[in-house]
């Protein structure tokens, strides 16, 4: 069964359009963190080799009709606004205490929410395949998605309770 979001997720509504449904919640200590406090720490916790992973999808998706993350560019800085891009991700939605960003492509849709709320850090990731292709990449990429959004999510943890500026 995919993992349900939370009814506060703006997500929430139409997370059954989605077939895959993920979520990753850790403990924060905080009971709140903002919108931008959450895409910053976001663009902060990829270590490296993460990085490494994403060149090569783009490399290999580029030439199989995928949108790719463009050419690297410096880490943007808050305020975030809706609509803005990050690499492979676009900004759909901001709200006190969730960021929401996702990309259509015509083999597939995501959505990754990151939530905060009640001292908990959910981070959310929701796709439907359009195609046969659509559904061939998500289980390739699968393995991949789940280590990095675990480590990530740790990261992104630690980011926060530091209170560091990334």
């Amino acid at each position: 069964m995919p993992a349900e979001l939370p009814a506060t997720s703006a997500l929430a509504a139409e997370q059954e359009n989605y077939p895959y449904r993920d979520s990753i919640c850790r403990p924060v200590l905080r009971q709140a963190v903002g919108s931008d406090e959450l895409l910053a720490a976001f663009l902060a916790a990829p270590p490296g080799w993460v990085d490494t992973l994403m060149l090569a999808r783009d490399r290999i998706v580029g030439r199989c009709g995928l949108k790719t993350a463009g050419p690297r560019q410096a880490v943007p800085q808050a305020p975030f606004r809706v609509g803005q891009q990050l690499g492979v991700f676009r900004i759909l939605h901001l709200a006190p205490g969730e960021a929401i960003l996702g990309e259509d492509d015509r083999h597939l849709d995501f959505r990754v929410s990151l939530l905060s709320a009640a001292g908990q850090l959910r981070v959310s990731t929701l796709v439907r395949p359009h195609n046969v292709f659509g559904w061939l990449y998500l289980a390739i990429v699968l393995p991949f998605h789940h280590l990095i959004s675990s480590v990530m999510a740790g990261r992104m943890v630690g980011i926060i309770n530091d209170g560091a500026t990334p």
